[in-house]
């Protein structure tokens, strides 16, 4: 799944020393309440539609998938019995659901929750726009188009613990995908229909945690262990405690004066930071770019785009501006994420610098703009995020935009998470920040989402010779990873040529970790929050 990244959110993440396989809290310890922060409310835990990292970092707690990934982050099984290899040319895939697999009411989890989950998710009647990581399963366009009925999904219940996934070709990476391929508990889904996840009341867990106290709109809440998770005896902390916390300085004195032992820091504040062992930064895949609106005529023009990203200077905006670890970015692929499969080199160091700097031909760009769209002034609408990190990009694109490219007003629109995101699948923006965060260790996770066709594509981008050579990779029943791999390159820069995006930075991310808090690892494909599941007090 392509989330939707706050900015803030995207630090929320880092690297807790110790392995909770191997070191284990005291018995004291086993009640003792663990608190963090989270910078925003989440829109809904609806697996089926949550599509922002708010959403996602509550619903990784509560929920699990197929399979789960490991204290060391590794993909093990999760609901089901075992890895499974696929049959049929690599298209289908048969699981068996382990015995002790339970809900958070003790009852079985079954067959045709998975059956259920999987069929709301492309019923056009759901209005899911969370279906990025379905959209592999067969017949899944025609039921999500209304062609067909969604009983015609590839995905059918042999009995009540096996079930086979089939899916329109073979995807190479489809074991990153079943990690987000959850159940749900069908009887709860006909009970509470379109408000299932709304509200702790209305939502039914199968994963190490039970959340209580949302109401759907309040800004604190906690997490309760679940006895009835299959591997419970292995979660060894029972209570955690959850505010939202936007502010820097409020998550660092909050963290200061004990209050919470895991909270997220950004710019000054991971500088200030700098010689706290209780501060750990560490890099991750998630990237950062603005959309432009390509329905309205300024930000349709491809010369004012390059304008635009030509006045940003990466370096700048990552080294002094956010100040938090972050690094400039390039490409709408992140770097340090995607490999050729021939010789293993970045897929960013082989295509190369495709947002680069350059003022005077920004002037250029801006000047050809200017007759184009019959304009020598024009004001744009800049969306965000009311937390730190996304106003200080704003404030400084608005600066270098206004200062170099004489006649652009840009005015920054601030606004709650869960309304940005709103905006922007609506396209209710002139330019707009958005932050993807990775799935799935390919080019295609990113480039995907500006296909035309795409939900995520916000901006409305409609490139015919991008989406000729994203259907190419698509194509993985005709051509090899190393032709996909080619494909993709070809489309990264075909994409990059017009400036559909404008990359801006690659998020690194920072916290403050309570000395005393052990167990938790991430990675580049982590979840914002992490797996708590895996914490232990030392």
């Amino acid at each position: 799944m392509i989330v939707i990244v706050s900015i803030a959110m995207g630090m929320m993440s880092a690297l807790l020393g110790g392995c909770a396989s191997t070191v284990v809290g005291g018995a004291g310890n086993a009640s003792k309440t663990l608190s963090v922060t989270i910078p925003g409310e989440p829109m809904t835990v609806d697996p089926n539609k949550s599509i922002e990292t708010n959403g996602a970092a509550v619903i990784d707690q509560i929920s699990e998938g197929i399979y789960r990934r490991n204290a060391d982050n590794k993909i093990v099984p999760g609901v089901v019995e075992k890895i499974v290899k696929p049959t049929e040319n690599g298209t289908k895939y048969t699981f068996t659901i382990k015995k002790n697999a339970k809900w958070q009411n003790g009852k079985a989890i079954t067959s045709q929750d998975f059956v259920t989950s999987m069929q709301r998710n492309a019923d056009p009647a759901t209005k899911s726009q969370a279906t990025t990581d379905t959209q592999y399963i067969e017949n899944f366009d025609a039921v999500n188009s209304g062609k067909m009925d969604k009983s015609k999904l590839g995905v059918h219940a042999v009995n009540d613990r096996t079930f086979y996934i089939k899916l329109s070709r073979p995807v190479p990476y489809m074991n990153y995908e079943f990690v987000r391929y959850r159940p749900l508990n069908t009887a709860a889904v006909k009970k509470y229909g379109s408000k299932y996840g709304s509200s702790s009341a209305t939502t039914v867990a199968n994963g190490a945690y039970v959340m209580k106290g949302w109401t759907g709109s309040n800004d604190s809440w906690h997490y309760v262990k679940n006895p009835y998770y299959w591997d419970a005896k292995n979660v060894k902390i029972s209570n955690i405690d959850v505010q939202v916390v936007k502010d820097d300085n409020t998550a660092q004195n909050l963290f200061k004066s004990g209050t919470v032992q895991l909270t997220s820091i950004s710019g000054q504040y991971v500088k200030a930071n700098a010689n706290n062992k209780e501060e750990v930064v560490s890099k991750n895949g998630r990237n950062n770019y603005i959309y432009f609106n390509s329905k309205h005529t300024t930000t349709a023009n491809e010369n004012f785009r390059k304008a635009v990203s030509m006045v940003i200077d990466r370096k700048t905006l990552a080294n002094n501006v956010l100040q938090d670890g972050s690094t400039a970015s390039t490409n709408i692929v992140p770097k340090d994420y995607a490999k050729n499969p021939t010789n293993g080199k970045d897929f960013v160091d082989e295509v190369g610098d495709l947002a680069p700097t350059d003022v005077t031909k920004a002037k250029a760009y801006w000047a050809k703009a200017q007759k184009e769209i019959g304009k020598q002034k024009v004001s744009i609408d800049f969306l965000v995020d009311d937390v730190d990190t996304e106003k200080k990009v704003a404030e400084y694109v608005q600066g270098t935009v206004e200062k170099n490219l004489k006649g652009v007003t840009v005015n920054i629109v601030s606004v709650p998470h869960a309304t940005h995101v709103s905006r922007d699948f609506t396209t209710d923006f002139d330019i707009t920040t958005v932050g993807w965060g990775p799935d799935y260790p390919d080019a295609q996770n990113f480039l995907d989402g500006m296909q035309s066709s795409n939900s995520i594509n916000f901006a409305k981008t409609k490139d015919a010779q991008y989406d000729a050579l994203m259907a190419k990779v698509n194509e993985t029943t005709k051509y090899t990873a190393a032709q996909r791999y080619e494909f993709e390159k070809q489309a990264d820069k075909r994409l990059m040529s017009i400036t559909a995006v404008a990359p801006t930075f690659q998020t690194a991310q920072a916290h403050l970790v309570n000395s005393k808090v052990g167990g938790l690892k991430w990675d580049t494909l982590s979840g914002a929050s992490g797996q708590l599941q895996y914490a232990y007090w030392k």
